[in-house]
């Protein structure tokens, strides 16, 4: 055999073995691969809560129309998620009220959120009675639940009160069965 073809043998099974090895890591995530062990994901003692919560989409006044829109609220702490989700109607009505005054100014066919979030944000903190609330992105249109995405933090961790309640309710559980022990 000749040393070319010996060369791209090689070539053939460095590649290989190059690709294996990052599909794995694409795969199992980087920790993984590197011989660490996640948390185990069924304990709610070791549950983080996320730095944003989505909301459910809503229909808020729009021009002379009603529009869909989904909202993202950053939590100025991590454990304040769950305050924000126990408030969540006075959020709801907070929002409305603040567009039923002035709707959502819409331009050629497309809304215009730009200064949405910062007219909302001051009533809303206002109506929980704390600031729980840092920031609000507002995206026009239906997000599906979870699937919700900041463009400028693309790390960050968003859900919706129905997991985040659901994780609180079964690490208070998980808390009050440590203590009967």
């Amino acid at each position: 055999m000749s040393l070319s073809k010996k060369l791209l043998r090689i070539h053939k099974a460095v590649t290989l073995m190059g690709f294996l090895i990052f599909a794995s890591v694409i795969y199992h995530g980087p920790s993984e691969a590197a011989g660490h062990k996640k948390p185990v994901k069924d304990d709610p003692l070791s549950w983080v809560p996320p730095t944003h919560v989505q909301m459910i989409p809503m229909m808020v006044p729009a021009g002379r129309t009603t529009v869909a829109v989904t909202f993202v609220l950053e939590a100025t702490k991590r454990k304040r998620t769950e305050g924000i989700c126990k408030r969540m109607p006075r959020i709801r009505d907070a929002i409305l009220r603040v567009l039923s005054r002035e709707p959502i100014p819409v331009k050629s066919r497309r809304l215009v959120t730009k200064g949405v979030n910062a007219r909302i944000l001051l009533p809303i903190n206002k109506a929980v009675g704390r600031t729980y609330i840092k920031k609000i992105y507002v995206t026009p249109g239906v997000v599906k639940m979870g699937k919700a995405t900041v463009k400028r933090k693309p790390y960050a961790v968003i859900d919706g009160c129905e997991n985040i309640l659901r994780s609180e309710k079964a690490r208070d559980q998980a808390i009050k069965a440590a203590q009967e022990k």
